[in-house]
């Protein structure tokens, strides 16, 4: 169980680790349109991001998948700058939240999978030859969704200060939103 935790402890050191703000930008992304009403809808999403995440790990981890790092490295601010863009398009709406879920899901799974191979290489350095996968992945991947929701939360409820204090939500997501475009066009470019 030691093992457990200590996989579990570095999944949501992953997510919130100040040096790969790439976690923080996408999360914000994804859950920018959504408000508490739909706590549901954003745990599956979630789940659908770390089970991809989580399988991506497994292949890797199998030694099944391998990927150019440098090219991973592009495409996560890709799928971060491609989820702001959908933002742009629901916030232009008269209901942001009318994109089909089932959809969503998807992408966001398949955003997983693209984020997951990000770390793969870490996660093989840190799996012993000898170890089995299941159990450091499965802890890892629990950490992830623990501080995922955790960002989800937080967001959420500063999201619904907004809202009570200003009457200016739609305006205060668009702002979120270009901020993020800007900062992962830098981190595409420069």
């Amino acid at each position: 169980m030691m093992d457990f935790t200590f996989y579990l402890k570095e999944g949501v050191n992953h997510i919130l680790d100040f040096d790969a703000l790439d976690h923080l930008y996408f999360i914000v992304s994804f859950c920018l349109i959504y408000t508490f009403q739909d706590w549901r809808k954003l745990l599956g999403l979630v789940t659908a991001f770390t089970v991809g995440h989580c399988l991506t790990l497994f292949l890797s981890g199998m030694q099944l998948v391998s990927i150019d790092a440098d090219l991973v490295e592009t495409l996560i601010p890709i799928t971060i700058l491609l989820s702001c863009l959908n933002n742009y398009w629901m916030l232009a709406k008269v209901n942001p939240q009318q994109q089909s879920v089932v959809v969503t899901y998807f992408i966001l799974l398949a955003f997983g999978l693209i984020h997951g191979l990000g770390f793969s290489n870490y996660i093989k350095m840190m799996i012993f030859d000898d170890e089995s996968v299941v159990l450091p992945l499965l802890g890892f991947n629990v950490g992830i969704e623990v501080a995922q929701l955790i960002i989800v939360a937080l967001f959420l409820g500063v999201m619904a200060l907004v809202h009570i204090k200003t009457n200016k939500l739609k305006w205060v997501r668009l702002a979120i939103n270009t901020v993020i475009v800007v900062l992962v066009l830098q981190m595409i470019f420069f």
